[in-house]
């Protein structure tokens, strides 16, 4: 079972209210539980939190296993790789501090369903689903009845998408054959692959500094290569830098993407480039 910050204070809320018991949300809000009170203790099935250790859970934006001792969900391995809630909906995947996914205006649920809505994914196309994380694209596509490769070269990335109650359609769709994972590099794993292979491209890369690989023009051909004709291929951007430095990374990435043959143009919010064989 989870428990997350934002329900962690609406337990205590009701504690300090000097209710004797308060129906709460856990595992991200897919199941419901009666909390009780007894006296300095917070009791949620066989477990006793005193009030010291749910005020350090309510305090910490994170998710936790409830267990005798709570359990963050969040661990350093080269990197910090943590959880992340979002209240009232999914989480997304913090790596050393930064977000994997849009959360100012838009949920990441939503964002992977924008996704989706503008490359226009239909049942049993082939996509190509480069940069797994929490699966939420992948996720979608299975939904349209799409046959899915993903590619996530991270094992701690996969390892934090197991606890998000959210991600589990993504692990349904592997144990169905509807969804292939690959678990390697996406710049070796392209090369592997085979020529007009995939309708649809979905590609979701981390910013250019912390992947500049998957923002080159060799990795661009790669794609148009396993495209078919006439495929689409989204290419998620943002707008890092456009804020503060003016910068538009998008039109450099066009104009790589049109050297490797592709046709192209923006998203209605800017923030990607729809490509075309």
């Amino acid at each position: 079972m989870l428990i997350d910050s934002f329900e962690a204070k609406k337990i205590l809320e009701a504690y300090h209210q000097g209710k004797e018991s308060t129906l709460a949300f856990f595992d991200l809000r897919f199941t419901q539980q009666r909390v009780l009170f007894r006296r300095d203790k917070i009791v949620i099935g066989d477990i006793h939190y005193d009030l010291k250790t749910m005020q350090k859970i309510a305090k910490n934006p994170s998710v936790f296993l409830v267990e005798k001792k709570p359990k963050k969900i969040a661990f350093f391995d080269n990197r910090y790789y943590k959880l992340e809630p979002i209240e009232n909906t999914a989480p997304t995947i913090e790596i050393d501090g930064i977000r994997m996914h849009r959360t100012k205006h838009v949920t990441p649920l939503e964002d992977a369903r924008r996704k989706i809505h503008a490359v226009e994914i239909s049942a049993n196309e082939n996509v190509l689903d480069i940069c797994t994380g929490l699966g939420y694209t992948a996720i979608e596509s299975y939904r349209m009845k799409a046959i899915v490769t993903t590619i996530e070269k991270d094992p701690n990335v996969l390892e934090i998408a197991r606890y998000n109650p959210y991600s589990a359609d993504l692990f349904a769709g592997i144990e169905n054959k509807r969804i292939s994972l690959i678990s390697e590099d996406a710049c070796i794993a392209v090369k592997n692959l085979e020529e007009e292979a995939y309708d649809v491209i979905l590609h979701d890369p981390p910013r250019f500094a912390h992947a500049g690989e998957l923002y080159s023009q060799e990795f661009y051909v790669d794609l148009y290569r396993i495209l078919k004709k006439d495929g689409r291929l989204l290419h998620y951007v943002g707008k890092p830098g456009s804020k503060y430095r003016g910068k538009d990374f998008i039109s450099g990435i066009q104009e790589r993407l049109n050297i490797a043959c592709f046709k192209t143009r923006r998203t209605e919010d800017n923030e990607s480039v729809l490509a075309y064989k």
